[in-house]
């Protein structure tokens, strides 16, 4: 036998043992439901409460559908305002607003979180809760703590489920594909630290207690950080050319350092008199293209609920519009979409050019913004940090 016929002999012979070893080491979810058994009484769970719900345990297939779906262009702040901040949503926010103004009046007082911020989160989550999910939260969660590609987080995710739906005497609770559940969509994490009882009942029901809803919400913003004393931002602009390198010498300073910078507030009013004691970051959604905010602690406190940048920014502009009767943005829009697989193609090119050092995964995170601005910076171009079709072509030579 030539060395050519005993390469490839061996080349099969090694993909026939991996192929045999990788099937070999695949966990039926029989075998999977055996080990999450031991793992959720070793969590202090009753063995006859968890030998009781796991027959009840199934995989559903649409959830790994949902977790692994990705659209084709990514969302820009445009797309995303239009989804979110809606007419209807601002009238029902409004209207919500007078309805349960007793129940939200007690939480501002109790928690120190302002009720504006409470049904702008309400709004964004469940549309005040009009749509809090139809998926099985039990078996979502099973499904994605089955799954390899983040099974300790969701399997960490179901046993804290199991231990709520215990104490609290939850009963087939329903929410999003991804197990959070309740009007403010609650992961059962969230929840055991941060739900309490609103209606005095003795119990934690965010799903069907509305007191216990809003007053859960309030607590958890408390809890992670919220400041009574500043709102969440605002929208500006620069009346003076941007220094790039000193803007991002640090991303968040003093708010006089901005307007030594050359920022002031989009709609021409004056700065409030206690601005001088409050911290910003600059935000800029759409890089150069898109409208510029600056974003106090509770913008900050936003992301920790979600760690969406338009997220963050769309709870601040409801929670304004909710008092004033309409969100305004007073930057010219100019919606420039890119699509994934282009976003994935600057990953590359930046990675061959030795710029960028991560997962070429079509994801604009904080690592391809930082490659993209020391690009711009070493080709004297403006350092926003926001991939478009016009870098992709910078980056090609055309």
């Amino acid at each position: 036998m030539d060395k050519k016929a005993l390469f490839v002999l061996i080349n099969t012979l090694f993909l026939m043992f991996f192929s045999v070893f990788a099937h070999a080491k695949e966990e039926s979810f029989d075998d999977w439901k055996k080990t999450f058994r031991m793992q959720a009484i070793n969590a202090g769970l009753p063995d006859s409460y968890v030998d009781d719900i796991l027959p009840r345990m199934q995989l559903l297939p649409k959830v790994l559908e949902s977790d692994k779906k990705q659209p084709e262009f990514q969302l820009t702040f445009w797309d995303y305002i239009d989804r979110t901040l809606t007419e209807k949503r601002l009238k029902d926010g409004r209207h919500i607003l007078k309805e349960h103004k007793n129940i939200l009046e007690k939480a501002e007082k109790k928690y120190n979180v302002p009720a504006k911020y409470i049904v702008s989160f309400w709004g964004m989550e469940t549309n005040y809760g009009g749509y809090k999910g139809n998926i099985d939260t039990l078996n979502a969660l099973t499904t994605l703590a089955y799954d390899k590609r983040r099974r300790a987080f969701f399997t960490r995710e179901l046993i804290t489920l199991l231990k709520v739906m215990k104490k609290d005497k939850l009963k087939d609770v329903k929410g999003s594909w991804a197990g959070a559940f309740g009007h403010f969509q609650f992961m059962p994490t969230t929840f055991d630290a941060y739900a309490v009882d609103g209606d005095g009942d003795g119990r934690r029901d965010i799903v069907n207690s509305i007191p216990d809803a809003i007053e859960s919400a309030a607590n958890y913003l408390s809890k992670i950080g919220w400041n009574n004393e500043v709102k969440w931002g605002r929208e500006v602009k620069s009346f003076k050319p941007i220094r790039w390198n000193k803007l991002h010498e640090k991303e968040k300073r003093p708010l006089h350092e901005w307007i030594e910078l050359g920022f002031e507030p989009a709609n021409g009013i004056e700065w409030p008199k206690t601005s001088e004691f409050v911290s910003a970051e600059l935000i800029m959604p759409m890089g150069i293209h898109g409208p510029a905010f600056l974003g106090y602690d509770n913008y900050r406190v936003s992301m920790r609920w979600n760690k969406s940048q338009l997220y963050a920014l769309a709870v601040g502009l409801l929670s304004d519009a909710l008092i004033i009767g309409e969100y305004r943005l007073y930057q010219p829009r100019k919606n420039i979409k890119i699509s994934y697989n282009q976003i994935q193609e600057i990953q590359n090119l930046l990675t061959q050019k030795g710029y960028y050092t991560g997962q070429a995964d079509g994801v604009s995170g904080k690592g391809t913004r930082q490659a993209i601005r020391a690009y711009q910076k070493d080709n004297h171009l403006p350092q926003d940090g926001y991939p478009t079709v016009e870098l992709l072509n910078k980056l090609k030579g055309l």
